[in-house]
Order: structure tokens, then sequence, then C-alpha cells
């Protein structure tokens, strides 16, 4: 073979390779442009979606707030009112003044029951009854 036609050939095949090899860098940049395009729109779609759940929840959380303040607004005045209303039915209570003292009735005699007096017998001793009380005169038994 000649030098002169080996180098060409070998220069043809390099630059054969060189082209193919700037075919796929070339196919490979749009591949990525097309790629990092796709990224930014799906980006773009994204972050609207997730500004839209951060409304949500910025929403969510203010209302939340809001009902808490008005729970624990209504909580406090109607623990006012409590105290309030306790505290004067209290004082009111203590500080009445007694009613004035009604005359005492004039004192009944104390009626004097007769006395009751029960005998017990010693433990062991016998005792016998004692006689009827005789009727009197004139009184039926």
């Amino acid at each position: 073979m000649n030098a002169n036609s080996d180098r060409e050939y070998i220069d043809n095949k390099v630059g054969d390779v060189r082209t193919a090899v700037d075919d796929v860098r070339t196919s490979l940049e749009d591949l990525r442009v097309s790629i990092n395009e796709r990224f930014d729109a799906l980006r773009s779609t994204m972050d609207a979606r997730f500004n839209a759940t951060d409304a949500k929840i910025d929403a969510a959380v203010a209302k939340g707030v809001s009902e808490m303040i008005k729970w624990v607004v209504g909580l406090f005045i109607t623990l006012i009112v409590l105290v309030v209303g306790l505290s004067s039915v209290v004082m009111n209570l203590v500080l009445r003044q007694p009613p004035a003292a009604a005359p005492l009735p004039a004192p009944v005699p104390a009626i004097s029951t007769p006395a009751v007096i029960i005998q017990l017998t010693p433990q062991g001793a016998t005792v016998l009854p004692a006689a009827p009380a005789v009727a009197a005169p004139g009184s039926k038994p």
C-alpha cells in the first residue's frame, strides 16, 4: 500500500467517525434542550400547583386562627359574666340583713307526765307478782 493512500484512508475514516460523533453530539444536545423545555414546563406547572396548595393551607390556617380567637374571646367574656354574677349572688347572701325578730309567744306551762318506773329484779332472784288491786265498789271489773 501506498503511504498517501493509507493516510487518506485513515483520514477519511477519522473524518467519518468525527462526523458520526458530531451527529450524536448534536442529537444529544437537541434531546437535552427538549428535556430541559419539558422540565421547565413541568416546573412551572408544579410551581402553580404548589402556590395554589399554599394558598389553600394559608386560608385554612387563617380560618382556624379566627375561630380560635372567637372561642377564646367568647369564653373570656362568659367567664367574666359568671364571676360577676356568682360574686353578686354570694355577696347578697352573705351581706343580707337578718329579718326582724318576731315577738316570742307566751310561754306555755310545761305539762308534767307521770314518771314510769320499771323495776328489774336482780339476776337469779324470783319475785312473785303483786296481788291485783281490789276494785272499788260501784265500778265494773
